[in-house]
Order: structure tokens, then C-alpha cells, then sequence
């Protein structure tokens, strides 16, 4: 009786793991941990946006591989990008190119680049944002399905920005810019230092690509 109670209960749980449509299994996603190196990003006392951008990519990255997806980074350990591109350039412009770069020339289906928000003389502005270029209508689905996500995951109600940034810009590709909160609100500053938080925001993204490429 017992081995037959977990025989069937063998067979029910493969039977729902089939059944349960994996919307990412086979995607490509480039994660993009903006800044890095030389380039910390914006800042509060030692706290600075480089190495949040890294550890909730690297967190966003391994649960993109648990989903099934295939994940490419632009950078995994804190260095800066300048030295991938040879333009006569200066220093941060040539970072960004590295990064377009990477986007444009690499066979992936979205691309999320992640930073961290500050905003000196507004510190109650607080949460998520969700960047996108007008270049395609694709940008802005994504966009509006990852900020409604974050919205689900936060709490926090708003709509995704256009914006007119060099990687959102020049990137040929679709993809947004996600800013995980504001290092100039203490609410959000504390958050972005738990790991709770950041994995919380990792689910969110993930149920906005989820969604994207189930209804693309």
C-alpha cells in the first residue's frame, strides 16, 4: 500500500511538472550589473551602487538557471568594461560601448541592466523603476510587465519611464534598464543591503519575463 501511494504520488508530480509551462527554458538573457571597477556608481557613506548591482545580479542569475534559462553577463567580479572597447573615447563612454557591445553582439532575447536610483533633494521618492528606449514596442511590453511585477513584489505603484540613456539607446536588442530602489531613501537603502530584499526584486524580474514571453 505504501509503495503504491508513492508510485502515484511519483506519477503526479511529474505529471504537473510537465504540465507547468516554463516560459524561460531556453532563453538567453544578458544581465548587465552597471558600473563596476573604478566606476562606484552613485553612493551613501561606504555604501556604494557597484557592488548592489553585482550581488542582485548574481542573484537574479542564478535563479534565471534554475528557470532554464541560459545566462550571459557583461561583468561578474567588480571591474569596470573601458578596455573591451578601443574607440578614441573617453573613459565611461568606452565602458557603456563595452557593454552595448556585449548586447548587440551576442544571439540573446532580452537584456537587463541593473543600477541602483538616487535622488538628492527627494529622499521619500523610493522603489523599483523600470527604464525603456521607444526604439520598439517590444521594450516597452517588457518594461511594463517587469514594473508590474515589481509592483506585486514591493508593493510600490508606478509605470515605466522612456528614457533616452546610451545603453537603452544604442542597444539593438530588446531590453530595459531596472533601477532597484533609491540609495537616497533609508527605507530603500536598508532593503538593498538584505538579500531577502534583492531576491524578492529577482522574482519580480522574473515573473515580468515570465509573462513577456508567454503572451509575445
Amino acid at each position: 500500500m505504501v509503495l503504491l501511494s508513492t508510485i502515484l504520488l511519483f506519477i503526479c508530480n511529474t505529471l504537473i511538472a510537465f504540465s507547468t509551462p516554463n516560459e524561460l527554458k531556453g532563453k538567453t538573457i544578458l544581465i548587465d550589473p552597471g558600473h563596476g571597477g573604478i566606476d562606484g556608481g552613485t553612493s551613501s557613506g561606504n555604501l556604494l551602487e557597484k557592488n548592489i548591482n553585482l550581488e542582485a545580479s548574481m542573484i537574479l542569475k542564478s535563479k534565471l538557471i534554475s528557470h532554464g534559462a541560459k545566462v550571459i553577463m557583461t561583468r561578474d567580479k567588480d571591474i569596470s568594461l573601458e578596455n573591451l572597447c578601443n574607440d578614441n573615447d573617453y573613459r565611461h563612454r568606452r565602458d557603456l560601448k563595452s557593454r552595448v557591445n556585449m548586447i548587440n553582439n551576442n544571439k540573446i532575447d532580452v537584456y537587463l541592466s541593473i543600477h541602483i536610483n538616487a535622488v538628492a533633494n527627494a529622499p521619500y521618492v523610493n522603489g523599483p523603476m523600470v527604464f525603456y528606449s521607444n526604439a520598439n514596442e517590444s521594450n516597452k511590453t517588457l518594461a511594463l510587465y517587469i514594473q508590474k511585477s515589481l509592483h506585486a513584489a514591493t508593493g510600490i505603484n508606478r509605470n515605466p519611464n522612456i528614457a533616452d540613456y546610451f545603453l537603452l539607446t544604442n542597444a539593438k536588442k530588446t531590453g530595459v534598464l531596472v533601477e532597484l530602489g533609491f540609495i537616497t531613501n533609508n527605507s530603500d537603502k536598508n532593503l538593498l543591503q538584505s538579500k531577502e530584499y534583492l531576491s524578492k526584486l529577482s522574482d519580480g524580474i522574473i515573473d515580468g519575463l515570465e509573462k513577456y514571453f508567454k503572451n509575445k
